[in-house]
């Protein structure tokens, strides 16, 4: 069964989809081969000899067709190791596959994310500007009758100059995603709806993400390499066989015959190789190895879940720090609208006011977005798109 559902696909363009499906093709061709590579072959022959003699003139032919094939029957198990590390496999080949499926995922849906923060990060730059519009007008006004000196409006200006880098750096990586969007698929950023991720919880991870996954059936893998290995250096039993047709044709003298011919039994190998014990033990320890480097994988993946969760709750932190403030503004805007109600404050203030609140929701809106971010990634660590779309 093909691995490559389309729900897990869909969204990469036509190039990575056909780059997917050949190598699942590869991985099942590989398969069959690696299960079957123990039937020997059936070896087909044919001959024809003209002969002239140097003893006199005379001469003769021989024609010949025989079919053979030497079977193994018995491998002191190698047969069914072989067939179980065929198998071993092809399980390996498809968590890489997946692997790879859900590590271009992740770089799209990472890339969207991202796309839409910067899209927020542009606006929340946009309305920065706007209040140091309006600062530098107050303090160029304040400057002009010396209420204010020089560096104040130095300042005001110097931080605008600031304010438009980031808002030149919002539209640039605005840029770059679409561009990263577009090496990984077709569709449109701007009208794409992002599904939202959930937490994975640490033992679904460490019980399913896709390292431990690769490593635990490189592990069979390589257990299943050993046991063929060290078949190899073992008796084996072999059906040996042959069936054929004769023709021969002394031309000048007697002794001309045709006719079916066969021959059946069977062979006994004991191999018996000077490094045998040295290419077994070399087969045993890589095996051991990636069970001991399993669970290594499985220490940092641990710390890994860690570090993320802790990034979750500093942006949740963040947005809780920040709602706090919402009262603040609210009491701040309601107070100079009343002043410029009365012609005690100037909209100025009110537009600033507001403009600062507004940063502060866009503000939640991003960490809302790095809380995704950082899902995504979890999420991607484990399962292809598939149950989200």
């Amino acid at each position: 069964m093909s691995l490559l559902g389309v729900d897990n696909t869909n969204l990469l363009s036509n190039e990575k989809q056909t780059i997917l499906h050949q190598q699942q093709e590869i991985n099942d061709f590989e398969h069959e081969k690696l299960r079957t590579n123990w039937i020997a072959p059936l070896n087909l022959n044919a001959t024809y000899e003209y002969d002239k003699s140097a003893m006199g003139d005379y001469h003769s032919d021989l024609k010949s067709a025989s079919a053979s094939v030497s079977q193994d029957i018995f491998r002191s198990g190698g047969i069914t190791y072989q067939i179980q590390y065929a198998d071993a496999k092809m399980q390996t080949n498809a968590v890489a596959l997946q692997m790879q499926i859900a590590s271009l995922n992740q770089q799209l849906f990472t890339a969207l994310l991202t796309y839409q923060k910067s899209l927020l990060q542009l606006e929340q730059s946009k309305l920065r500007l706007d209040n140091q519009e309006i600062e530098i007008f107050i303090k160029r006004h304040l400057y002009d009758v010396g209420k204010v000196d020089i560096t104040e409006l130095n300042n005001a200006l110097m931080a605008k100059s600031s304010e438009r880098k980031i808002y030149a750096t919002a539209k640039y990586t605005i840029a770059q995603q679409r561009f990263e969007i577009t090496k990984i698929s077709d569709i449109d950023p701007g009208k794409f709806a992002v599904p939202r991720f959930e937490l994975i919880l640490q033992d679904d991870f460490l019980e399913n993400q896709f390292d431990l996954r690769y490593s635990r059936a490189q592990s069979e893998t390589l257990h299943n390499l050993y046991s063929v290995t060290r078949s190899n250096y073992l008796p084996s039993l072999a059906l040996n066989g042959n069936i054929g047709y004769k023709s021969y044709n002394p031309k000048e003298l007697a002794g001309s015959y045709s006719g079916n011919a066969y021959s059946a039994g069977i062979s006994l190998t004991m191999p018996l190789v000077y490094n045998a014990s040295a290419t077994i033990q070399e087969a045993k320890a890589s095996y051991l190895q990636e069970v001991a480097g399993n669970a290594d994988k499985r220490r940092e993946l641990e710390a890994t879940y860690r570090q993320s969760i802790e990034k979750i709750e500093s942006y949740q932190e963040y947005i809780t720090i920040t709602a706090n403030n919402f009262a603040l503004y609210d009491d701040l805007i309601q107070a100079a609208q009343a002043g410029v109600n009365v012609g005690t404050k100037t909209g100025y203030d009110l537009q600033t006011l507001k403009n600062s609140k507004r940063v502060e929701e866009l503000e939640i809106k991003i960490n809302e977005i790095n809380i995704q971010i950082e899902l995504a990634k979890l999420h991607f660590s484990l399962k292809t798109s598939k149950d989200i779309l």
